[in-house]
């Protein structure tokens, strides 16, 4: 029986040719595009899970309140922190310190680069699952000049020599001594890194800072011992750096799974607010409208073929067949055409893969042979060919066979009304990708033309080596004469990207209890001008006046937050042993991403925390000011290779994942009108067949051809229309939520609508009036002699 179904489904295949094409590819590129976003959002939510002890791993993360009720959360901590909560809390077996990424130049003999790591204390390696490949787990970070590097790194710098003993040296500084070799750190790691080298070494260099329980600078991570209680534990924990600080006793710690860290990483006002959660709840959403798009149109095609089977149908049941035997029968080719449809998804996926991890940053792959992805594989056709199999099957199977056998079965008016509801259903889903599609584009695109209070267009920066910062003054006079520059300046930060603050500044008026966070950096005399930024009132800091060594200048918002008007004048103190005065109010500029709004911040004038240097460089000079750039960096620090950075780059990194977000949208959106074109392709070609007979009398009469081409788009054209109607709302809705996550965002508007509906009507009457036009076409005398 099954073989005889089999030779049937082939039989039927190769009789509709190009209804099969449509039927088979449609469904291959959605099943394609599905299972490619699938395996994104198994990736991501694999995210750290790979760790032996993922259900012990915590970070701990800081809750500070501030006037108003308002809540920040932090995940950076004290240097002191983590051994005290390991020596104290009876809970915690094991902690460790984890700076952020440091990049730094590691020589070994003539070979030098610059990688990027962490400094880690060594319960680090202890608590993570990251194999060592050479090496002692439990000793090779002991040694506070002892280093960890990765198998990439030891290729690099040893070739084929084991790199175990060999002495590396750092920063052209201090001598480090390879204790271990890391195996390659799994892609699902939120940790990535080249080298680790013990915290022990980082804090003795940095104990003015690193020492102090008011100072947040590094994270901490903590593995509690089995079978603690996470939340009794989180509460004793709470008010442990009130213990140690004396004035502040505005914070509040508590603990983060690290598995769930990656993924739920955004608060607002202390409480877990989303995070990359949302990208992954929305692409497994259009991994499903992409697959039910693609189901419809087989859906579609099978049931409007189905009066050729009709007869086939009576006949069946004539000799006895039940309907359950048909059904099983036209299911069973409805998974056939799926499994070649999965056959051919394999293929495309694997040349589409490539184009999607550039795109995506990631590096998926599609092992069969893997578990996981076997899973998924399975599921998506098991779930495609119930779905897009199971309605014809029934229908087909369910016709009358004396109704079939005289002649007298139509096309149906429950079918056709069927296959209308799902063209509209298809093309609401389609017409809310298209908003998403042109919002996200449009929001993007605002964030990039967005006039953020500087101009970042034509600076260029390079980070200060050794001991550059002592020489700033000879370094700023230097660049200023070369004559590619327009003005060169110093800073302590990158000013779009830096999470210095402090709530250490008092003024006259402020009320003792009120605690407000301000951000804060250092900038030299040329700083404002050499950014573009734009001083509402008041001055910058200027070399002839020597007081500017103890003033400031604020923003709009922290004038605002301090309740001046006209700030210049105003007397503040900082740390209790800094007093000056507001010299100058700057234009508010970003100096964080458009998530959320600008925040209270001031600068003022101290060399010592200069380690950035600004160059605007003339119009048509780029190449020019960076050869002085580098000239600077081969007097001043010539151990080290030049590198310097693009102001308008750094802004554009801020927004990698909105971008690829964007990206990845774009290509799917497309994909699935192209998927809803061809069902509707086929859609018109049955359409135009069954009324070729109509169209010839009505030619006859005096139709035109133009008229009968617009008869038949009418149609069609009725069906997207009510589609515009249902899925103009959905899409103004969804990408409303969407936008309010940003602080600065355009409008979904009305004319986004109109594009989308206007773009999805143009492209379905295009697509059916290729068969419109041929139908309309034929010499009526074949049309009248047609069946």
């Amino acid at each position: 029986m099954i073989k005889n179904y089999l030779l049937i489904t082939f039989r039927n295949l190769l009789r509709n040719k190009a209804f099969s094409f449509i039927n088979i590819f449609g469904l291959a590129f959605g099943i394609s595009c599905s299972l490619i976003i699938f395996l994104w959002v198994r990736d991501e939510l694999n995210t750290d899970k790979f760790h032996a002890n993922s259900d012990r791993l915590y970070k701990v993360m800081e809750n500070q309140t501030y006037s108003g009720g308002q809540i920040y959360t932090f995940s950076s901590t004290p240097g002191p922190m983590a051994p005290v909560l390991k020596d104290e809390f009876p809970e915690v077996e094991l902690s460790t310190r984890i700076t952020w990424e440091e990049r730094r130049l590691f020589q070994f003999r003539e070979k030098s680069f610059y990688e990027e790591g962490r400094f880690v204390d060594q319960d680090f390696i202890l608590m993570h699952t990251f194999s060592l490949i050479k090496g002692e787990v439990s000793s090779c970070l002991k040694d506070t000049h002892s280093i960890v590097i990765s198998k990439e790194m030891a290729k690099k710098l040893f070739g084929d020599v084991d790199p175990i003993g060999k002495a590396l040296v750092m920063d052209a500084g201090d001598s480090f001594t390879v204790t271990g070799v890391l195996d390659d750190i799994p892609t699902t790691s939120s940790l990535q890194f080249k080298f680790l080298i013990p915290f022990e070494w980082y804090f003795n260099k940095n104990k003015d800072w690193l020492a102090s329980w008011g100072n947040n600078n590094i994270r901490t991570t903590i593995l509690l011992k089995k079978n603690t209680d996470a939340k009794l534990f989180a509460e004793k924990l709470k008010h442990e750096i009130n213990k140690h600080t004396e004035e502040s006793k505005n914070t509040d710690l508590f603990i983060q799974s690290l598995a769930d860290a990656y993924l739920y990483g955004k608060f607002e006002n202390g409480k877990q607010a989303g995070g990359r959660i949302e990208y992954v709840r929305i692409f497994f959403v259009v991994a499903i409208l992409v697959l039910v798009i693609a189901s419809i149109n087989f859906m579609n095609l099978t049931t409007a073929q189905s009066s050729k089977r009709a007869k086939e149908v009576g006949l069946r049941k004539t000799v006895g067949a039940i309907k359950a035997q048909l059904t099983f029968q036209f299911l069973a080719e409805s998974m056939v055409m799926v499994i070649f449809s999965s056959l051919l998804a394999v293929v495309i996926t694997y040349l589409m893969l490539p184009f999607f991890n550039d795109v995506a940053g990631k590096k998926l792959s599609l092992d069969l042979l893997d578990t996981q992805p076997l899973i998924i594989f399975a599921s998506v056709i098991i779930f495609t060919g119930l779905v897009s199999g199971s309605y014809p099957a029934l229908y087909i199977s369910g016709f009358n066979p004396a109704s079939v056998l005289k002649g007298q079965m139509r096309s149906g008016t429950g079918a056709a009304i069927f296959r209308k509801i799902l063209v509209v259903v298809q093309f609401s889903l389609s017409i809310i990708l298209i908003i998403s599609t042109l919002v996200v584009f449009r929001q993007l695109n605002f964030i990039k033309s967005k006039d953020i209070g500087m101009e970042r267009k034509g600076v260029a920066y390079m980070w200060m080596k050794r001991d550059m910062n002592k020489h700033g003054d000879a370094i700023r006079e230097e660049l200023m004469r070369d004559p590619a520059i327009e003005v060169a300046s110093l800073s302590s930060a990158n000013p779009i990207d830096f999470g210095n603050s402090t709530s250490g500044l008092e003024w006259v008026g402020k009320d003792p209890k009120e605690q407000i966070l301000f951000a804060n950096f250092s900038v030299d005399y040329n700083f404002i001008q050499s950014l573009g930024m734009t001083m509402k009132l008041g001055r910058s800091f200027k070399q002839e006046f020597s007081t500017d060594t103890s003033n400031f200048i604020v923003n709009e918002a922290a004038a605002k937050a301090m309740g001046f008007e006209d700030p210049i004048d105003q007397p503040l103190t900082l740390w209790k042993n800094r007093k000056g005065k507001i010299v100058g109010m700057v234009k508010d500029f970003h100096f964080q991403d458009v998530h959320t709004k600008v925040e209270p911040l001031f600068m003022l004038y101290d060399p010592d925390w200069f380690n950035v240097i600004f160059i605007r460089y003339k119009e048509g000079q780029q190449s020019g000011a960076l050869r002085a750039l580098e000239k600077i960096s081969k007097h001043y620090a010539a151990a080290y290779p030049f590198e310097s950075n693009l102001l308008d780059q750094d802004w554009d990194n801020l927004y990698k994942t909105e971008d690829r977000f964007g990206k990845l949208f774009n290509y799917f959106s497309g994909l699935s009108i192209i998927i809803s074109c061809l069902g509707l392709f086929g859609l018109s070609a049955f359409s135009a067949q069954q009324r070729t007979k109509e169209l010839g009398v009505r030619k006859v009469m005096g139709a035109s051809v133009p008229g009968l081409m617009q008869l038949m788009a009418k149609e069609f054209a009725l069906l997207v229309l009510i589609a515009v109607l249902i899925g103009c709302p959905i899409g103004w809705y969804s990408m409303n939520w969407w936008l309010n996550t940003y602080a600065y965002h355009v409008e979904v508007g009305t004319i986004t609508l109109m594009i989308a509906a206007a773009l999805c009507l143009i492209v379905s009457m295009l697509t059916v009036s290729y068969h419109a036009a041929r139908a309309a076409m034929v010499d009526p005398v074949k049309s009248l002699r047609y069946e």
